[in-house]
This record gives structure tokens, sequence and C-alpha cells, in this order.
């Protein structure tokens, strides 16, 4: 018998969900790969561990049996990985973390750059990917935190608030759209501002998207047309040519600096929080702690004055660490 730790995760996948469909997707499997892992295991077994229907899945009597012990093996399993794991990360001090494209082509680099030059002896590896491919990532083990907005608190993740944020609109610089410079400096401008204007926005789909649209509902807002895009420096890059306002949070603040657009709070305010996630159950590096203290109080800091002119995002990006 050689029983798999994919095969004892398939199987409670598969139990816990009582589908095979869901099961499936959630584990980035094809339906046909998981239903050759659980025939697979039922052989090594030699005993048939879940009755299939063409509405459901149900445990069998040998299943009900197995599954407490193959749960205990999978914990144990995981709980001394992410031991192991963290023992050797204490020894080098290392990091391997992930924030969305715009963070790291914003934030990131200057946070970097002082991290560096406090712990010599440290190492941060920095992937960028959107904020659904971080939280696999870290639910997988592939990173040891990431940094982005994530609405959803979801089971296995530990999210923890770093510092919070609220939607700003950006425009190009001397439109006059939203209102007068003078009174939008002091006061910023209402949503009622926005009204028959376009709106540059990301995808329906987008958690951000959803908060912006119920915000826009509530306000009883009407925009004259949307410009969909997919990247929050693709908005501001259209908000800069003048082709319409882009709503986006406003630690956004730190790469507007790079083109000619001009910033104002919206109110009502909409607040929510920008979020560290770490996979649950592994125990917090004080190196990680140091950074993100780091991270946080470089997001909040006003911007310096830097030449208007749009700049490419650079490059980050590192090979994953084998889990």
């Amino acid at each position: 018998m050689n029983l798999s730790l994919k095969q004892l995760k398939v199987f409670l996948g598969v139990a816990n969900a009582s589908s095979f469909t869901k099961t499936a997707q959630s584990m980035h499997l094809s339906q046909a790969a998981l239903s050759a892992i659980i025939r697979e295991l039922e052989t090594q077994l030699q005993c048939r561990l879940l009755e299939r229907t063409t509405r459901t899945v149900a445990l069998t009597d040998a299943g009900r049996a197995f599954y407490p012990t193959a749960m205990k093996i999978v914990e144990t399993l995981e709980k001394s990985v992410i031991e192991l794991n963290e023992l050797g990360r204490q020894k080098q001090e290392s990091l391997l973390l992930g924030c969305t494209p715009m963070i790291a082509a914003s934030l990131m680099p200057q946070v970097l750059a002082r991290f560096a030059h406090t712990h010599p002896t440290s190492t941060i590896e920095l992937v960028d990917r959107p904020p659904s491919e971080l939280l696999r990532m870290v639910e997988e083990g592939d990173l040891d935190a990431a940094f982005g907005i994530f609405f959803s608190q979801l089971s296995g993740i530990d999210r923890m608030p770093i510092f919070p944020t609220r939607l700003v609109a950006v425009s190009a610089q001397g439109d006059t759209s939203l209102g007068g410079a003078a009174a939008r400096e002091r006061h910023g401008v209402r949503w009622s501002a926005l009204e028959g204007l376009p709106l540059i926005t990301l995808p329906k789909d987008n958690p951000l998207q959803r908060l912006i649209e119920a915000t826009l509902s509530k306000e009883e807002v009407t925009v004259s047309r949307r410009m969909v895009v997919g990247h929050l420096q693709t908005a501001i890059a259209m908000a800069h040519e003048g082709l319409g306002v882009a709503v986006m949070p406003s630690f956004c603040e730190h790469i507007c600096q790079h083109y000619r657009v001009q910033i104002d709070v919206i109110r009502p305010e909409a607040e929510f929080s920008f979020y560290r996630i770490t996979r649950s159950g592994r125990d917090t590096l004080a190196v990680l702690d140091t950074f993100t203290e780091m991270f946080a109080q470089a997001a909040q800091q006003r911007p310096a004055a830097a030449d208007p002119e749009p700049t490419p995002a650079p490059v980050v990006a590192a090979t994953p660490r084998a889990k």
C-alpha cells in the first residue's frame, strides 16, 4: 500500500463538499483526474469510500470510518511541513512575499530598498500577481505573506489589516468637471459630482469595482459611459489623457505622482482596509512583522513630488519557492 497526501486531500475535499465538481474546481484538477485519484485510493484500500449519485456524493460506512484517520494524517503532515519551513526561514531570515502589480511598481521598491539597508542579512523575494492568485499561493504555502485589498475572509487564511484606505477620484490635471480646484482641495468632491461623467472602471466582477458600483447606486449617481480596463495603473494612464474619471483606493496616490492627474477624496467617504494575509497556523516571523510595519509607514506617507511623466511599471517577479 502506498497512500499519498494528495489522495487523502482529494478524498477529504470530496467528503466535505459532497461534490466532485466543486472539489475539482477548488483543487485545480479536472474531474477525470480527481475521479482517477479516488478510484486509485479505493483500490489500494480495497473498499468503496464514496457513494456517487447523479446529484450528490456521500460517504459509505468505510468512508466514514476512514475520514477521521485521513484528516489526522493530513493535519499532522501539514503542521510538520509548516514547522520545518519556519525553522529554515528563521535561520535564513528570508521571505517570499506577494503583492499586486501596481503596488510592486509604486510602493515596494522604496520599502525593499529601505529594508535592505536596515536588515542587510535578510533576503526578500517579491512576486507580483492578481489578488486571486496571491490568495491561492498563500493558501498553498508558496508565499510567506501577500499584501493587498482582500475583501473576503477565507477559511485557512489569516487576514490582518495594516492601514485604512478610502476611495478617491483621479482625473486629468486642469479638468474642472468635478468642480473648482480650490474648493476640491479643501472639501474633496461629492459622489454626486460624478453624475453624467465618463468613468474608467475595472471589470464588474472585480471586488473593488463591486464596492464602487454599490456606492454609486447608494448615492443614486448615473455615469454617462464606462471604459473598462484590467489594471488600476491603466485606469490612471487613461485619466491622465482626459478620457474619464477613475475611482480607486487612496494608496494609488503613490503611482499617480508619475502622471499629470489630480486626486480628490470622494465624500461621503467609503473606507476599507489594506491587508496582509498569511496562511493560518503559520508562526509569524519577526522579520515579516518588521517589513509589514515599514510597508504600512511608506503607504501612509504622502509621496514626494516627482516629474509628472508616465513611466512603465518595472517587472518584479520571482520563481515561487518549492513547497
